[in-house]
């Protein structure tokens, strides 16, 4: 039975109190003396391995000086630590589960990334996801950052041992239109590049099929060879993890029925090059 990893909402916590005391450029073992805790205490806290409370993530934010929504967003996450599924609804300009998400990505073992109506971040281009951005509501002001923790992200498909991604794309994701002709061509194009990878393998699944249990919502399925698999859903103002069985089994079977009537790898890509041809 694999032991469990931190729960999603705990490593999100975590890297938030780590990426605030790097902001405030105090080593760990400074911290640890202005607060009296053991430097491993603060270590535990900065990987999930120890849930802090909330009167900790207030001492060490204090320490850091951070205030404001920042503040209140972290200490909220101390308080609701320990419930089932982590669902966040309060965007600062990158989302505190995009951050554990590309964490999640970085130990999988296996990535399924399944887009219904836009195509997967992982897999996305910069004027792409500047050009959904833009389209979507998002602040101006926050659309750089986002664009670039989605770029980051990407650098997972060519670390040494990368994480096997399966996508499925539904054929609406190809043919919608987002950011114009140009941009559309340079993104199939793109599509058709990654998926000459090895640990890439993209599946695309054709109007003719009908529904498909992917129709009830796109999601991310990262399992892990040491751990549990987890399940990430993103929508317009909100994003969740689920980890327990109950909730993430569903989207395993969804899989297993979408990998048997999505096309094959090679007619995946040549249906994307046809596609990319019309944008011409």
């Amino acid at each position: 039975m694999p032991k469990p990893k931190p729960k999603p909402q705990a490593r999100g916590l975590a890297e938030g109190l780590r990426i605030a005391r790097k902001a405030s450029k105090l080593a760990m073992v400074e911290v640890a003396e202005k607060l009296q805790w053991s430097q491993s205490t603060l270590s535990r806290i900065e990987t999930g391995v120890r849930n802090a409370s909330a009167e900790e993530v207030s001492a060490l934010l204090a320490v850091y000086q951070v205030t404001g929504e920042q503040r209140d967003s972290l200490i909220e996450m101390a308080r609701d630590v320990d419930r089932p599924n982590w669902l966040e609804t309060r965007y600062s300009d990158v989302p505190n589960q995009a951050k554990t998400l590309a964490q999640f990505e970085s130990d999988a073992r296996r990535i399924v990334d399944v887009g219904l109506i836009l195509i997967p971040g992982l897999l996305q281009t910069a004027s792409y996801t500047r050009s959904l951005m833009n389209s979507g509501g998002v602040r101006p002001a926050d659309i750089q950052a986002r664009v670039d923790l989605r770029i980051e992200r990407q650098k997972v498909l060519a670390q040494r041992n990368p994480p096997h991604l399966v996508t499925f794309i539904d054929e609406a994701a190809l043919r919608r239109r987002i950011g114009g002709a140009r941009v559309m061509a340079d993104q199939l194009r793109h599509l058709v590049t990654v998926a000459r990878r090895s640990s890439v393998e993209l599946r695309v699944i054709p109007f003719d099929v009908g529904g498909h249990p992917g129709v009830n919502g796109a999601y991310v399925l990262l399992e892990f060879a040491d751990a549990r698999p987890v399940v990430h859903l993103e929508h317009r103002r909100s994003g969740v993890f689920l980890h327990q069985a109950i909730d993430v089994d569903p989207y395993v079977e969804a899989t297993a029925s979408m990998n048997a009537i999505a096309l094959e790898p090679m007619q995946s890509v040549r249906m994307v090059e046809v596609i990319a041809e019309s944008y011409d």
